[in-house]
């Protein structure tokens, strides 16, 4: 891993989670980006037979290694969004 993407993880705390999530998860009529994004990582957890509030490291990667662009920051927000489902 190279130090510039080892420092935008450790920078990652400043950053809102939610506005990540609304980019990656636009919002429609009927759900804010915000329910549309506790929503998939639900499913995306419980598809993958992992649970947060047991194993939230394992968590955090199924949601990253799903989407990709989802950073850490807003993977820890989901996690602990789920976890209180």
């Amino acid at each position: 891993m190279d130090s510039a993407r080892i420092q935008r993880l450790l920078s990652d705390d400043h950053i809102d989670p939610r506005a990540a999530l609304d980019e990656l998860f636009p919002g429609d009529e009927a759900r804010s980006s915000h329910e549309i994004a506790v929503a998939w990582a639900a499913d995306r957890l419980r598809t993958a037979g992992v649970d947060p509030a047991v194993a939230p490291l394992a968590g955090i990667k199924t949601l990253r290694d799903a989407e990709p662009r989802l950073d850490l920051a807003p993977a820890r927000y989901l996690i602990r969004r789920v976890t209180r489902l």
